[in-house]
């Protein structure tokens, strides 16, 4: 994003996403762009591995899987055409998640 004609209408100071508006006087349109802060990336990534250590009770009725920042759910959807929001695309997510390309991304070693 160039400095000077984006501007930022929206940020989630939990997740760092950024939410960038433009106008392209030229085509008469809209642009929207995302970022997400990378220290705030890096806090999730430490978080999930932090988890990884810790204890895995199997006798619980629900586990937290995994803890995925949207920048990723982005590479998804654009690299795999896999829609984390979308339930249809369900079996693509465990996909992704039981790959170890994306190890970093799980909460606990378990297969989905």
């Amino acid at each position: 994003m160039s400095e000077g004609r984006w501007e930022l209408i929206d940020y989630n100071p939990e997740t760092g996403l950024q939410k960038w508006m433009d106008y392209d006087p030229d085509k008469d349109e809209i642009l929207i762009s995302y970022k997400q802060d990378d220290a705030a990336i890096q806090a999730i990534l430490d978080r999930n591995k932090e988890a990884q250590a810790d204890p895995f009770d199997r006798r619980s009725d629900m586990w937290h899987a995994a803890h995925i920042p949207a920048v990723v759910m982005f590479e998804w959807l654009t690299k795999h055409g896999v829609d984390f929001y979308n339930p249809d695309h369900k079996d693509g997510v465990k996909r992704l998640l039981n790959d170890p390309e994306y190890r970093y991304l799980r909460f606990n070693h378990f297969v989905m």
